[in-house]
């Protein structure tokens, strides 16, 4: 199996840009699935997203879907077959307030704050060299710093249509970090969001903790969610369990260079 993702994990650039690429290799871990990590180019994938996963010829788009086509094809896929309706519904929950509602707050965050974009700059420009073809490459650096600032109003259009960009920099704060409490509080001194084993959406959350806590854009949210114990535990012990090598690089703290 190949996923196609932003990195490639050779330390050109983060592996994890995208906290759904982070999700889909998360639980691909847990399900002790093999797999073999490609950059992938965006606007050569079918619905211009990734992560993308080739299986046996066949090419699965987004995350979620992928780890349905596995959950029902593979025998040691993590599943939530024991899951009762309720724990079902909690887990449909979690997922919406971190895929639809904190992925936005994301998207601002990293998009609208010029200091956070002047972090993001280098990335864009890094994965937009690797996925140019060769005779291009040389002239990502002179074409970049005027198409970036296009690509950058795209997005934060996106979130105005979304509706998270309507709102001001301390509402926004505000809401992430009320999303973030509520995950905690129902994390709570479990070893996993919905009890004492793993389940899909420790997978979604793990990403979501990481690229938010671990990473080098900066803002209230971060700092709340790194000061979080729980959920900082929680992460440690899914590192640990699935991410060996960032859970010794994140015993030192957020870090830019996390993967």
């Amino acid at each position: 199996m190949i996923v196609y993702k932003f990195g490639d994990g050779s330390g050109a650039m983060p592996p994890d840009l995208s906290p759904f690429v982070v999700k889909l290799e998360t639980w691909l871990r847990f399900s002790g699935i093999a797999y073999e990590g490609r950059i992938g180019n965006l606007n050569a994938m079918p619905k211009k997203k990734l992560p993308v996963a080739v299986i046996d010829g066949v090419m699965v788009s987004d995350s979620s879907a992928i780890i349905d086509y596995l959950q029902r094809r593979h025998p040691n896929a993590l599943s939530d077959a024991r899951l009762d309706r309720v724990k079902r519904a909690q887990s449909a929950a979690i997922k919406a307030l971190l895929e639809t509602h904190l992925y936005f707050v994301t998207v601002y965050l990293r998009w609208a704050v010029d200091s956070n974009m002047a972090i993001y700059r280098p990335y864009l420009i890094e994965y937009a060299r690797l996925t140019a073809p060769p005779p291009a490459r040389a002239l990502i650096g002179t074409v970049a710093p005027a198409v970036i600032p296009i690509i950058r109003r795209k997005v934060l259009r996106q979130a105005w249509e979304q509706g998270i960009a309507r709102h001001g920099y301390d509402d926004i704060v505000r809401m992430g970090i009320d999303a973030w409490q509520a995950i905690a509080d129902l994390l709570g001194d479990q070893p996993y969001l919905l009890g004492d084993e793993a389940t899909t959406i420790d997978a979604t959350c793990f990403a979501w903790i990481h690229t938010t806590a671990m990473h080098a854009f900066e803002s209230p949210v971060r700092d709340f969610v790194a000061q979080q114990p729980a959920l900082m535990a929680y992460h440690e012990r899914i590192a640990q369990r699935c991410w060996p090598e960032l859970a010794k690089a994140s015993r030192g703290g957020p870090s830019g260079s996390s993967a």
